[in-house]
């Protein structure tokens, strides 16, 4: 064969080479249209037409999907916020898809074309940026950066689980496994959870750390058993050094949710890695749990946030305004820390309100005008509780005379309960301390004030003590 045929044939191959490049580049470029069709079918159109339609396909190789966009604010929202959902249309007709791989192009066609030619090699940080989705990126919650342990109000309901957490972040100490936090709704559970990573990335920046909710760990496993991934899931979960999570009484009632959930904790505990739990309430108190992983969740240290007092609301209310570099009189703060007793949540709604009252409408923040816009809150919540109903309600379960509580018997037996009395009528009423002594037999503030501040510190320090203002609590209320 003489050279020039040589160079025929040559040119001839590498022209039928660039055809088949071409027909299997439509090909998986055509797939890539289908699963958007089918991923259309599972989000609401307008979220579809903003995030995924604008997607393109750009390259499929060694299991790896490219797509790029000129936006990098859909780049973004497509892999924090679909792309499990991309992953998993994707899946079934790129049958050894590993992984997806997002770009930003913000250069001009001929560039692009240019650039593709050698797409391995792309290095170039001014033309593209690259984001590899890892596991632990894919499935931790997103951290919210102003939670951190410097703007968390400590006071006595709280320095518990403040201490422990601290005590994680800082040494990375196994002395507290699991560390279990729970505590009502609006409490600042998940406040501790962030500071906790923020503070351990920054400490140990080598650590693998997942920080997820009960419910995220549930759809974890469904996903992995309807792609017959169940080992990978287990792989990747005992692969990491800290596992946080969120909300746990969420996972109550699923049956094999829970025995996945007790294997993986069983594997990282033996292992040396660091559990943290938080909850709405105790392990024993978690009734739809299995025994045995409600026995493995009480057997490292358990912590509770308490009921918050009044110079704990005023604090956190004083930290929230020097934050925000507000100017708010003291009286206004002292009234809410005062009225909004139910949660730390509730109680910076509040202020939330005030302060959008005053943007929209003009009106100066001061007593008169927050009593006026937080009077639902205030009617709901005090609801139909009298100082009457308090005394009888305590007196029958003390066996007690209604009389006791206007007397002035100073027995512990009396004078306990009393106290109890007036500590619920100032959580639970909106009657000022004056008020309050006066129902109680005509007794001085001071007597109340007094009281009131016995029965916070016994709170939390008095189990039993706890346990019978919890129970007088429900009685009252319902």
């Amino acid at each position: 064969m003489s050279e020039i045929e040589i160079n025929h044939k040559l040119e001839d191959d590498n022209e039928q080479n660039s055809v088949i490049s071409s027909k299997q580049f439509s090909f998986q470029k055509n797939k890539w249209e289908e699963i958007k069709i089918s991923i259309s079918k599972n989000i609401k159109d307008i979220f579809w037409k903003a995030w995924i339609k604008p997607l393109k396909f750009e390259k499929y190789e060694n299991g790896i999907l490219y797509l790029s966009t000129e936006s990098k604010i859909i780049a973004h929202r497509a892999e924090t916020q679909y792309y499990e959902n991309i992953f998993l249309q994707a899946s079934l007709l790129f049958r050894d898809l590993k992984k997806i791989k997002f770009f930003i192009v913000n250069f001009k066609k001929e560039e692009k074309t240019s650039l593709l030619k050698d797409f391995n090699n792309l290095k170039d940080k001014k033309h593209q940026t690259y984001n590899d989705l890892s596991f632990i990126d894919s499935v931790s919650m997103k951290i919210n950066s102003k939670f951190t342990f410097d703007n968390f109000v400590v006071g006595e309901s709280n320095r518990m689980p403040y201490a422990a957490s601290k005590s994680i972040s800082e040494k990375k100490s196994l002395t507290y496994n699991p560390l279990f936090i729970h505590g009502n709704v609006g409490m600042g559970k998940t406040h501790l959870l962030n500071a906790m990573v923020i503070d351990l990335k920054l400490n140990f920046p080598d650590l693998k750390i997942v920080m997820m909710s009960a419910e995220r760990f549930m759809y974890q496993f469904i996903k992995a058993i309807k792609l017959k991934e169940t080992i990978k899931f287990k792989d990747q979960f005992r692969s990491i050094d800290i596992l946080m999570i969120d909300d746990i009484q969420f996972i109550g009632g699923k049956g094999s949710t829970q025995e996945e959930f007790f294997y993986t904790f069983n594997d990282l505990i033996s292992e040396g890695k660091q559990i943290i739990i938080s909850s709405n309430k105790s392990p024993v108190e978690l009734l739809t749990l299995d025994e045995r992983l409600k026995s493995r969740l009480a057997g490292g240290l358990v912590v509770e946030f308490f009921p918050t007092n009044y110079e704990l609301r005023l604090n956190i209310l004083n930290k929230k305004v020097e934050t925000l570099n507000l100017n708010i009189s003291q009286n206004v703060l002292e009234f809410l820390a005062g009225k909004i007793t139910n949660s730390i949540r509730e109680l910076e709604g509040a202020l939330n309100r005030i302060l959008a009252n005053y943007e929209l409408t003009g009106k100066k923040i001061c007593l008169e005008h927050t009593i006026d816009l937080l009077s639902d809150l205030i009617t709901a919540r005090e609801k139909t509780i009298s100082i009457y109903e308090i005394q009888k309600q305590v007196s029958s379960y003390y066996n007690l005379l209604q009389s006791d509580m206007c007397s002035s018997r100073r027995s512990i037996n009396v004078a306990r309960p009393r106290q109890i009395a007036m500590y619920l009528c100032k959580n639970l009423t909106s009657f000022s301390y004056p008020e309050i002594g006066k129902a109680f037999g005509g007794k001085d503030h001071t007597t109340v004030i007094h009281a009131v501040k016995k029965i916070e510190l016994l709170f939390n320090i008095d189990q039993r003590i706890k346990k019978q203002i919890k129970d007088l609590k429900e009685s009252i209320i319902s």
